[in-house]
């Protein structure tokens, strides 16, 4: 499955690694997904924040889970074969990476821009470990995009 909205309104569970704004966990929680996180400096510092009587709830996890559907990122590229490890580690069938830049390179907390060059690379990475690679559109507007359907 391909369709980055398809995915979200089938998914179940999502681990994130960074996020630029607390609209990412919210987002995906709202759009019905458990998502777990780290939430402190320790490795062990883990939360799970799933939607309680439609509102989003925090409440510390005893690990990742054992299934993720999707393993979401917004850090560097170069963290890429280690998440694409733990997608693989917990039966993912996604990984969906922001770069947090615009087309002009500057900072953009929704930003999603990759040169052709490193999407090509990307991909193909996550395809060789049989998981699929998203970049686009920002998981946010996908999130509200699969509530809405």
């Amino acid at each position: 499955m391909s369709n980055p909205i398809e995915i979200l309104r089938s998914a179940r569970a999502a681990v994130l690694h960074d996020w630029p704004s607390e609209e990412v966990p919210n987002a995906l929680v709202l759009a019905g997904l458990d998502v777990t996180f780290q939430g402190g400096p320790e490795p062990d510092d883990l939360y799970v924040m799933r939607l309680v009587d439609g509102h989003p709830e925090t409440s510390p996890a005893t690990g990742l889970p054992e299934r993720a559907d999707i393993i979401y990122s917004h850090r560097p590229a170069a963290e890429l074969p280690g998440l694409l490890a733990e997608a693989q580690q917990l039966g993912a069938a996604t990984l969906w990476h922001q770069s947090g830049r615009n087309e002009d390179g500057e900072k953009d907390p929704a930003g999603v821009f990759l040169t052709p060059t490193e999407a090509e690379h990307m991909t193909a990475l996550a395809h060789a470990a049989g998981v699929a690679f998203v970049s686009a559109p920002y998981i946010v507007a996908a999130a509200a995009a699969a509530r809405s359907h």
